[in-house]
Order: structure tokens, then C-alpha cells, then sequence
């Protein structure tokens, strides 16, 4: 008798650690992100996806093994369409003034500031009295993008009968198209991105005017598809631990900035 009990005992140790181990091999759910070029925070170039946004999708997915998340590169001018159509589910560095309204999405809390700024040739005269006014000057700004100007209107036929406003594909371009001094007089710009570059190109400092004030200010949110497994809370419960674990920090460093930069 003491025996079938201690085979029994063995067995039962044997399935409870067969059941746990198939109950930990269980995969994830995959959470597919939708990222669209957007340096520093996001840098989607030929499909290959960086910046801040693979940052924090590592993080996430090291943080907890619920699910994993997977970028899917997007366009600025289509994401919208995309998200509608179901191809993700989650968008990072995002904000609700940005085309999401009308939509059944969720915002998580706020995990970082930063803004946008204008930006002009500098020359003799000029002061920051030429951003008061647009009227009579071209404007330069990313396709896709939603500016606080445009009342974050980002159809291009808008901005260019109201605002003559040029539209490029990333910041770099923008910021070449002002320093060129014929392709546009204001341009609208990251300001982490501006700061990089003049960093990487300390020869242009001396040939931009920068605004003291900004466009708008950003609030970067996670913005998440309503109704699916991944709930808001669980999102904001996930940045709360990478931010007092100490993982975000080190990525806002990259760049150069801090939370209320």
C-alpha cells in the first residue's frame, strides 16, 4: 500500500509539473503596433523599424509574457486607414488630437513630453516676430502630421490652399528645404529631432532661427483599439513598472531629454 502511494504521489508530481510546463509554453498573444516614421521617437525607414518605439516593444514584451509585441511599419498619411481596416491595434507616441477622434481607441497615461517648434533662416533683422504671422510666408511641414496652426487639419489640400505649406517625409527633409533658402520660409519640426541634428551638424546653428515657443506641445500616449484581450489599464500598469523599475529613463537619455522636456 505504501508503495501505490508513493508511485501515485510521483505521478501526481510528475503530471502537476507536465501541466505547469505546458501552462508556461503557451504563446503569447501577439499584439501587432503600428509605427509610422516619426524620429527620433520612431524611425521606419525601408521596413526596418527603430528609434525609441523598438526600445520600448523590447522593454514591453521583457516586462511581462502575456503578449508580445510586434511592429508593423505604416505610413503618417495612412495609419488611420489601416487601423480602421484591423491590421493593428496599437499605436506608441501617439496622441488623440491625431486623427483618432470619432474612433473606439482608449489613451494610456502620459509617458512623455516634448513639442514641435518653427524654424527660418537666419538672417540679418530677423527676430522671432517673423513667427507671429504666417500670412504671405510658405510653410514647410511632414505629410501625414498634425499640426496645433491647422487646428491638427492634416488634409494636404487644406494646408497648402490655407497655409501654403509644402509637405516633405521627414524632419531631415524639412529642415534642408529651409536651409536651402528657396524651397519654403517656415518650417514646422520635432524639437528632439532639431536638437539632434544640430548636435550631428553644429555648422547649421548659426544659419536657423529657432521659435521660443512651440506649435504644440506633445503629450506622447499609447493609443489602443477598444474591446480587444489588452486593456488599457493592463498598459498603463506595464509603463508604470518599466518607469519605477528605472528601464525608461535610459531611453529618454538617448535623445537627450527628459519627461517634461
Amino acid at each position: 500500500m505504501v508503495q501505490i502511494t508513493k508511485t501515485l504521489s510521483s505521478l501526481f508530481i510528475i503530471y502537476l509539473l507536465t501541466f505547469i510546463s505546458i501552462s508556461s509554453a503557451q504563446p503569447r498573444e501577439k499584439i501587432l503596433v503600428g509605427v509610422a516614421h516619426f524620429p527620433p521617437f520612431i524611425v521606419n525607414e525601408n521596413g526596418k523599424v527603430g528609434g525609441l518605439a523598438m526600445d520600448m516593444i523590447k522593454l514591453m514584451n521583457a516586462q511581462q509574457s502575456k503578449y508580445e509585441f510586434i511592429a508593423l511599419p505604416t505610413l503618417s498619411n495612412t495609419r488611420h486607414k489601416i487601423f480602421d481596416l484591423g491590421r493593428y491595434d496599437m499605436s506608441m507616441f501617439d496622441s488623440l488630437d491625431w486623427g483618432w477622434e470619432g474612433r473606439e481607441v482608449d489613451a494610456s497615461d502620459i509617458y512623455l513630453e516634448g513639442g514641435e517648434v518653427y524654424i527660418t533662416q537666419a538672417i540679418p533683422g530677423r527676430t522671432q516676430a517673423y513667427f507671429d504671422d504666417f500670412k504671405g510666408k510658405s510653410l514647410v511641414g511632414i505629410e501625414g502630421y498634425h499640426y496645433a496652426f491647422a487646428n491638427f487639419n492634416s488634409d494636404p489640400d487644406f494646408l497648402s490652399t490655407r497655409f501654403n505649406m509644402k509637405l516633405t517625409r521627414s524632419n531631415l527633409g524639412s529642415i534642408e528645404m529651409i536651409l536651402a533658402g528657396n524651397r519654403g520660409d517656415i518650417a514646422v519640426v520635432t524639437k528632439s529631432y532639431l536638437g539632434l541634428y544640430l548636435n550631428n551638424h553644429p555648422a547649421a546653428k548659426d544659419k536657423l532661427l529657432i521659435s521660443s515657443h512651440f506649435d504644440q506641445r506633445y503629450q506622447h500616449r499609447i493609443i489602443l483599439r477598444r474591446g480587444i484581450s489588452l486593456t488599457i489599464t493592463e498598459v498603463n500598469a506595464l509603463l508604470s513598472a518599466l518607469k519605477n523599475s528605472g528601464k525608461l529613463a535610459p531611453l529618454w537619455a538617448k535623445i537627450n531629454i527628459q519627461k517634461n522636456d
